[in-house]
C-alpha cells in the first residue's frame, strides 16, 4: 500500500480532537442560574448605556435650543437698531430737502423765489412715524417667546415610539429595566420635540438673517444718497459764501474811491477833449 508523504507533518485540529466542542447556547461550566444572571447583567449593561446616551443627546439639544433662542433675541436686538438707523437715515433725508430750499433762496432773491414757489415742500410730520415690524421678525420673537416659556407649537404631539415591542415589555414588566426603558422611551420623545423646535427656530433665523441682509442693502443706499447730497449742498454753501466775499471787497473799494459830481466830471471831459485837438 502506498504510503502519504505527507503523513509525519500532519497534525490534528482541535474539531476533530477529542476535546468537547463549546457550546453556544449554553455557557461552559455554569449553572443555568448562573448563565442567566450573566445575560441579566449584559441586559442592563446595554440599557443602562442607551439611559445614558440619550441623556447626554437630551442635554446637548436643550443647550441647542437655549442658543438659539439667545441668537433670536439677539437678532430681534439688531433688527430694533437698525429700524432706528433707517428712520434717522430719513430724518437726515428731510432735513437735506429744507436745507436745499434754503440754499435756494441764498442764491438768488428772484430765483430762489420762483423756484421754491413751484417746488412741493417736503413733507414735515410732527412724529415720526414708527417703521412696521416684518413678517420674519414677528415669526422669530413668537417661536423665541414659545420656547422660553415652554409652550412651543412644534413640540412633538404624536404618537410615541418604543424601543421594545409589546412582548419584550410585558417580559420586563414590574422589573427595573422597564422603568430605565421608559425613561430611554421618555428621552427620545423629548429629543424629538427638541429637534421639531430646532428645526422651525432654524428657519425662522434664515428668514430674518434674509430680511435684515435686505434692510442693510436699503441703509447703505440712503446712507449714500445723504452723503451726496449733504457734500453737493455744501459745495454750494463754500460757493455762496466765497460770492459774498467778492461783494463785499467790491463793496470796500468804492468806498475807498473819492466821489465826484457831475459838473467836475464834464470840466474834465472838456480839458481831454482840448488836448487832443
Amino acid at each position: 500500500m502506498s504510503r502519504n508523504p505527507f503523513d509525519d507533518d500532519y497534525r490534528g485540529s482541535s474539531a476533530s480532537s477529542t476535546n468537547p466542542v463549546k457550546s453556544y447556547s449554553t455557557m461552559a461550566n455554569q449553572s443555568v442560574e448562573d448563565e442567566a444572571d450573566y445575560y441579566e447583567k449584559e441586559i442592563e449593561k446595554y440599557l443602562q448605556e442607551s439611559l445614558d446616551s440619550t441623556e447626554r443627546s437630551r442635554r446637548h439639544l436643550d443647550n441647542s435650543e437655549k442658543i438659539g433662542v439667545a441668537t433670536a433675541q439677539e437678532l430681534l436686538e439688531q433688527r430694533e437698531k437698525l429700524e432706528r438707523t433707517e428712520k434717522n437715515l430719513d430724518e437726515i433725508h428731510r432735513t437735506t430737502q429744507m436745507t436745499q430750499r434754503n440754499l435756494n433762496s441764498l442764491k438768488s432773491v428772484f430765483g430762489g423765489f420762483f423756484k421754491n414757489k413751484f417746488t412741493k415742500k417736503p413733507v414735515e410730520p410732527t412724529e415720526v412715524a414708527n417703521v412696521p415690524q416684518s413678517k420674519s421678525a414677528s415669526r422669530l420673537s413668537e417661536t423665541a417667546a414659545n420656547l422660553s416659556s415652554g409652550n412651543s407649537s412644534a413640540s412633538f404631539s404624536g404618537p410615541s415610539g418604543r424601543t421594545l415591542n409589546e412582548s419584550s415589555r410585558n417580559a420586563i414588566k414590574g422589573t427595573r429595566w422597564e422603568a430605565m426603558d421608559n425613561q430611554i422611551d421618555e428621552n427620545l420623545d423629548a429629543m424629538s420635540s427638541n429637534l421639531r423646535n430646532l428645526q422651525k427656530l432654524g428657519l425662522d433665523l434664515g428668514k430674518e438673517v434674509d430680511s435684515q441682509n435686505e434692510m442693510l442693502e436699503r441703509i447703505h443706499n440712503k446712507a449714500d444718497r445723504n452723503d451726496a447730497i449733504v457734500r453737493n449742498q455744501d459745495k454750494q454753501m463754500q460757493a455762496i459764501l466765497g460770492g459774498t466775499s467778492t461783494e463785499n471787497q467790491q463793496t470796500t473799494l468804492e468806498s475807498m474811491t473819492p466821489s465826484v459830481d457831475t459838473s467836475t466830471k464834464v470840466g474834465f471831459m472838456m480839458k481831454a477833449a482840448s488836448l487832443w485837438k
